[in-house]
């Protein structure tokens, strides 16, 4: 059976079309209806046998490309990648490497620079320090009991420490437990929206964002930027136009673009929210990098803005805790969200969570550490591959760098991996078409140790030096 005629008998007749026909293609693409290298139908024919508008079905196209799944080529049209996968690969593809092995990627000697980890020293005594703590001090009645999505007052006061010093006297009321950013941001789309409600997207942002979108079957409008931020005149012009909801932005330590939006630019882009009601929901995950940056929206525009962050970044992706700043009705909204999905954020975690916001004086430490880690890895970086690319920019966990013309990014990301370095196209982070397709983004911050980042940034100068040749030739 051909995807047309797959299409023109399970092509949905009602409801949100955009969502089950993209369900269909990435079925038709793991069960190998369309083939790795294989066309798909031009935009017209396709949306002619769903029965849908040709908007739609680029939006379906749009959606594939960002997962990875499909490559769209100037001229010739779209196509299956290679050895495209869903499932765990929803946010970022899987390496060939860790699909073939379940070995630990440093165990076979792969540099994983697609991550955007930050490693740190002291973060591992710390969270058995704090797990350790908890089993001790944690009562019965905590441990062995349910209890709903709010968490307990004592615990989200706690969690204060982990927020920028204008936000730390915010009421408990106000706060809310989550299971960590990417849990707030599902969480707001899923409990904050209506059907035909838009979402309001960057053309390039943290891929976990379209991944909810999809689940959720929302619709996005993506909104102009500049080397300052979200465009005010562009966001305007989309507020007016239609039910626009939610506004989705990393204003700080931007992933992958690296910039912070000037307090300017916020005071601007908040009062426009403000007057069409569009909420204003920030990631600030890379936040605590920051110590100098503008004052979040949450601070500026309290009862218009959802503040998100997390110890992912900060201590360890393992501990699946964060925080929201948000009006108390949203957040009695939210909470309802997360008790609707797992009844309530682990009182475990919780607790051990409370107790690292103790360690203030840890926690700073390791901050200021990885502060000047990230000013020696950024020169690093500069040294190696500043004059081997069109431009290279940098916040304190990655570098954004522009791939000559000549330079095939699907070419260069495979090439790497077979010198063991795996790097993420700027294509996973488009939200548009065409956004960052010349783009990779390097986890500078990932590797442990110095010399390793080293090696791998040598290894990507040569093969920007030489890019026509298989690496496998010279590594």
């Amino acid at each position: 059976m051909t995807i047309l005629s797959l299409i023109k008998s399970r092509a949905p007749a009602t409801g949100q079309k955009y969502s089950q026909l993209e369900s269909l293609f990435r079925q038709a693409i793991r069960e190998g209806t369309l083939q790795p290298g294989e066309k798909l139908p031009p935009l017209r024919d396709a949306a002619w046998q769903a029965g849908c508008s040709l908007g739609t079905m680029s939006r379906v196209y749009a959606a594939l490309e960002r997962r990875g799944m499909v490559t769209a080529e100037v001229g010739r049209g779209t196509f299956v990648r290679e050895e495209a996968s869903i499932g765990a690969d929803i946010i970022l593809p899987r390496p060939s490497s860790s699909r073939k092995s379940d070995s630990n990627l440093a165990d076979i000697g792969v540099i994983d620079l697609a991550m955007n980890a930050i490693t740190n020293e002291e973060g591992e005594d710390l969270l058995r320090w704090a797990l350790r703590r908890t089993a001790d001090k944690a009562s019965s009645l905590t441990l062995m009991t349910y209890r709903d999505g709010y968490g307990t007052a004592a615990q989200k006061l706690a969690m204060r420490a982990f927020l920028p010093a204008c936000l730390q006297q915010v009421g408990e009321e106000r706060l809310l437990i989550n299971h960590g950013a990417q849990n707030g941001i599902f969480t707001a789309l899923n409990r904050l929206t209506s059907p035909g409600d838009t979402i309001c997207l960057e053309p390039l942002c943290y891929p976990g964002v379209s991944a909810a979108l999809s689940q959720a079957g929302l619709s996005s409008v993506i909104v102009e930027c500049d080397d300052r931020g979200i465009d005010p005149v562009d966001f305007e012009r989309l507020c007016q136009a239609g039910r626009l909801r939610l506004l989705v932005t990393t204003p700080t330590g931007h992933n992958p673009t690296c910039i912070t939006t000037p307090l300017e630019r916020r005071l601007q882009i908040g009062e426009i929210a403000k007057k069409y009601d569009v909420l204003v929901i920030e990631d600030d995950i890379y936040g605590f990098l920051y110590p100098d940056a503008p004052p979040p929206y949450a601070a500026l525009f309290p009862d218009n803005a959802i503040y998100l962050t997390g110890l992912a970044k900060r201590l360890t992706p393992s501990l699946r805790i964060g925080v929201s700043v948000a009006s108390p009705q949203i957040t009695m909204l939210m909470a309802q969200g997360i008790t609707a999905q797992s009844w309530m954020v682990s009182p475990v975690l919780a607790v051990a969570a409370s107790e690292l916001a103790l360690r203030h004086d840890s926690l700073q430490k390791m901050i200021d550490a990885s502060l000047v880690q990230a000013d020696e890895r950024e020169k690093l970086t500069r040294a190696e591959l500043a004059d081997k690319v069109v431009s290279l920019k940098f916040c304190r966990s990655h570098a954004w760098l522009k791939l000559p013309d000549s330079c095939n990014v699907d070419l260069f990301v495979k090439q790497a991996e077979l010198a063991g370095v795996l790097v993420t196209s700027g294509q996973r982070f488009s939200s548009r078409t065409g956004s960052g397709n010349q783009h990779i983004r390097l986890s500078i911050m990932a590797p442990r140790k110095t010399e390793t980042l080293v090696i791998a940034l040598s290894k990507l100068g040569a093969i920007l030096t030489t890019p026509t040749l298989n690496s496998v030739e010279y590594f």
